[in-house]
């Protein structure tokens, strides 16, 4: 009975960069689907439709994970959804001679959907702006796009983050020119994810507090949940204390009381700990507490976009 619920757990961490890819596609053709097959209606029913499916495709564009497939799949679908209106429009304008005629009807399923992304939406556009301290530093990756898969204080933009206590934490991975994050859906290979074996470097001048260096790198989809963070490294900044986890492995460059400079190589980033992929988690604390992060001066959240050359 463990070993099937075992193997079970196993199978789903497996997929879920499968589910994850397919999601963001799936609700925005779900969407333009049912702004087209609306027939014969007002003015008022067409423009709540509009509306509503306008709220979806928002907050996918926002709030989706698109680095699983592509993070320029989501202008395609703005695209989509603008001619998706027009043809929709003009559908309707020629089958019914009534259109744009007052109707008894409130469109409530419309009016509801409208609603509740409009909630999401705000939420996802609140993650940009992080209220209380924030701590300022030196983005700590060169050479190439980086995505944020994980960030901002939303449920909606940082969900695993928020369940686990620290909203404020960010994820980090690589986009190649493509704009997704690896060479297909779901690799079998660390390697084929471009942040694996990226070069991590210090984000302030500090001090080196803890160090953890001996923990394998995982297969992907198998995480080490009995290691949270895998290897890391904790820095002392002079502005509060920097965790960089899920590190490769013996690939840390310097121990704990070491002073280092901004800049100076510090590890590779690997996919160590309780992770189903590589990437770099980045967390601040200030008195013991967690802090927002700003990197040269910018507020990350999902979908952000960095590119360092």
């Amino acid at each position: 009975m463990l070993n099937a619920i075992q193997f079970r757990l196993r199978t789903m961490s497996e997929n879920l960069p499968i589910l994850f890819g397919i999601y963001p596609v799936f609700l925005s053709g779900i969407t333009l689907a049912w702004l087209l097959c609306l027939q014969r209606c007002s003015w008022t029913i067409w423009g709540a439709r509009v509306l509503a499916c306008g709220s979806i495709i928002a907050f996918i564009f926002m709030a989706g994970p698109w680095a699983f497939t592509s993070y320029y799949l989501r202008y395609v679908f703005l695209v989509l959804f603008a001619l998706t209106v027009v043809l929709s429009y003009f559908r309707i304008e020629r089958s019914n001679p009534h259109f744009g005629i007052c109707a008894d009807r409130i469109p409530i399923a419309s009016i509801f959907v409208f609603l509740l992304f409009a909630v999401l939406n705000a939420l996802a556009l609140k993650s940009y702006y992080p209220s209380g301290r924030t701590i300022d530093i030196t983005f700590p990756l060169r050479s190439g796009t980086y995505y944020v898969l994980q960030g901002g204080g939303s449920i909606v933009t940082n969900p695993f983050h928020v369940l686990a206590g620290n909203k404020k934490a960010i994820d980090i991975v690589k986009l190649n020119p493509l704009g997704n994050q690896a060479e297909n859906i779901p690799p079998r290979v660390l390697s084929a994810y471009q942040i694996f074996g990226e070069k991590l470097y210090s984000p302030c001048h500090g001090r080196i507090l803890e160090v953890r260096d001996s923990l394998p790198d995982n297969p992907p989809g198998h995480p080490d949940t009995k290691h949270p963070e895998g290897n890391y490294i904790v820095l002392q900044c002079p502005m509060g204390n920097i965790l960089m986890a899920h590190l490769k492995r013996e690939s840390i460059m310097a121990g704990p009381g070491q002073i280092v400079t901004e800049g100076q190589q510090l590890a590779e980033i690997g996919n160590s700990g309780n992770t189903l992929e590589p990437h770099l988690h980045i967390e601040a604390t200030k008195d013991g507490k967690p802090t927002w992060l700003r990197f040269n001066g910018l507020s990350l959240s999902v979908n952000s976009l960095i590119t360092r050359k």
